[in-house]
């Protein structure tokens, strides 16, 4: 869906690169234009602004890069391969500062703050500022600010401490930046969207959810205050704990996301499936204003959702039918098992089936041990279709969520359990993203009784609102970022190798759970019905049914296997005592820096 990749040469002709693996900061151009020149009128402005989103999409850098495997290894998305050496060990938490994975997501970020500080630095100065142009100058002007932030975000929650630049690099510049303290980053950045909030109209507005827009502007800037009020592991004294004035950033956050419900611009869709198939079906739902912002691919160029994430199709051959999906994060069982079975996010989320069986090409097969993935994204789901002559195409165009308004309504619903415990307001709030969750006629007991008890006291709030962001955004790669700043990430990884072998190994906890799945092919002879997902029949035969062996009858063979092979691999290198949640910086970045740089994050 992307409409902004076509000005990305006339930027870089305007602007000349704007990094290198060795000068991570430095900035050459050898274009005949001048920055100023090309402020002078409302289109070249325009396309100095749709640069930055462009570079948002280079490199697999917010799908697949980072967006996969730098935000993978949680309780719910992981990679089950082993270390090797690349990325899978950035996912284990076992990177080593000579991973050269590590390269160019620092560099694609770091090169669109850059772009965004050239905007930020000449719009206000340009002759489009006051006058004709004004509205739409600091319109742009907010844009460069809000995807600034949100650069400086990923960069902080992934490696700690960074430089923070906030001009544009010129001639004669200091270029070996040391690291601000993310306090001060994240303090900066949290006024800076203050600033700007006005400048900028809601989505309906600006028309799409692939441009910023005032809300999103308004839930980044309480997303960031969660992080600040949040734990971190800290540069060189290896301490965890929250932001230096954390309580006041709880309060910046609980006021935007008030703010932002009571606008009455955005709503919660009322089909939890729809969001996604919505979005595979390259539209934007701009009557609820669900997705507040969103990464805009474009079909057959670049963005491999529902690829490279999502349920499994067939690669080899391709399923000629959908097309190819590796689908290369994966989902523990205790993730589907973890849903209320009238939970009707739980089969959007996670699956029982996938297409990923070359001898059933066009056709749904269970899954195996290791077969849950993060179903949200389905080739099947891609309209129009991309079977055919397109089955081998990676690059699906799907858009990438960057943030919802159901994310907006639970930090509000966290937020004012942090400040006043769990008050009506609060318990509203969660029982809003629960009514879309479940039937009507299931609302007395799974939302209403499940909030009030819930809201016994801070705690067991607090609690519900970890387990219902888990439900609510699986597959969205945000929750490593949210266990970190619970300090949760050790103990939920824990827990769910826990209970994914207590699944697997027929423990009593999980009797429930089939140890035979009953299943047969629906008219289409594609779709399978499952008739017992939920609950053990006898083993005797059930006419017109297939019968097959669960979890609960995996072998101790297979399930050792499992566990030491797949299991055990998750998060391998994260260290309780130690909470090395922050990655190294490149070797060569270091080396690049001349002495200014240091790991010093890393215990």
């Amino acid at each position: 869906m992307k409409k902004y990749q076509k000005f990305v040469v006339l930027l870089l002709l305007v602007f000349g690169p704007v990094t290198s693996c060795n000068d991570y900061l430095k900035s050459e151009s050898n274009s005949i234009f001048t920055e100023e020149m090309s402020f002078n009128n409302l289109d070249f402005a325009q396309k100095a602004v749709y640069g930055i989103y462009a570079n948002l999409t280079e490199n697999g850098l917010y799908e697949y890069t980072m967006g996969l495997f730098y935000k993978c290894d949680t309780d719910i998305e992981m990679q089950f391969a082993a270390n090797d050496g690349a990325r899978r060990s950035i996912t284990h938490y076992d990177a080593n500062e000579g991973n050269s994975q590590l390269i160019t997501p620092w560099n694609l970020l770091y090169q669109t703050i850059e772009r965004a500080n050239i905007c930020i630095d000449n719009l206000p100065g340009s002759p489009i500022w006051e006058g004709e142009y004004a509205r739409q100058a600091r319109q742009l002007y907010a844009e460069a600010v809000a995807l600034r932030a949100q650069c400086y975000y990923e960069l902080v929650s992934l490696w700690g401490d960074v430089p923070f630049v906030t001009s544009p690099v010129k001639s004669g510049d200091n270029f070996y930046v040391p690291k601000t303290d993310r306090d001060e980053i994240y303090e900066y950045l949290v006024q800076e969207l203050k600033d700007v909030e006005d400048y900028i109209p809601w989505l309906k507005g600006m028309g799409t959810a692939e441009r910023v827009n005032r809300g999103f502007v308004k839930a980044l800037r309480a997303r960031i205050a969660m992080a600040y009020a949040g734990y971190s592991l800290r540069n060189k004294t290896h301490e965890t704990r929250r932001g230096r004035n954390w309580q006041e950033y709880y309060r910046i956050a609980n006021q935007e996301c008030r703010e932002i419900m009571e606008s009455g611009q955005h709503r919660l869709n009322p089909g939890y499936e729809n969001i996604f198939r919505g979005i595979h079906a390259y539209s934007q739902d701009l009557a609820y204003g669900e997705v507040l912002f969103e990464i805009a691919f474009g079909k057959l160029i670049s963005g491999r959702v529902a690829q490279s994430i999502g349920m499994t199709f067939s690669t080899n051959p391709e399923d000629p039918k959908y097309g190819r999906a590796a689908a290369e994060i994966q989902s523990p069982p205790s993730y589907y098992y973890s849903f209320d079975t009238k939970d009707l996010r739980r089969n959007v989320n996670s699956e029982l089936y996938n297409y990923g069986n070359a001898t059933y090409l066009g056709q749904q097969r269970l899954i195996g041990i290791s077969g849950f993935r993060p179903c949200k994204w389905r080739r099947s789901w891609i309209s129009p279709s991309m079977g055919g002559d397109l089955k081998a195409v990676q690059a699906t165009g799907v858009n990438w969520p960057i943030m919802r308004y159901s994310d907006v309504v639970l930090m509000f619903a966290e937020s004012e359990n942090e400040l006043n415990g769990p008050t009506d307001a609060a318990k509203e709030a969660l029982a809003s993203v629960r009514r879309r969750a479940f039937a009507s006629e299931n609302w007395d007991e799974k939302v209403i009784g499940y909030v009030n008890t819930a809201a016994a006291d801070k705690e067991s709030f607090f609690n519900a609102i970890v387990d219902e962001r888990g439900w609510e955004f699986g597959g969205e790669m945000i929750r490593k970022y949210d266990l970190v700043r619970w300090n949760l990430l050790y103990d939920k990884i824990k827990k769910m190798k826990e209970e994914t072998i207590k699944i697997i190994t027929n423990h009593p906890d999980y009797h429930w759970v089939p140890d035979y799945l009953f299943w047969k092919y629906k008219d289409d002879n594609e779709t399978i019905e499952i008739l017992n997902a939920d609950y053990r029949l006898p083993s005797t035969a059930i006419p017109g049914y297939t019968r097959a062996s669960w979890l609960p009858l995996t072998s101790e063979s297979s399930a050792n296997s499992f566990i030491t092979n797949s299991l055990n691999n998750v998060a391998n290198g994260l260290d309780q005592a130690k909470n090395n949640h922050l990655l190294p910086i490149a070797l060569n970045i270091i080396t690049a820096s001349n002495g200014v740089l240091t790991n010093d994050q890393i215990p």
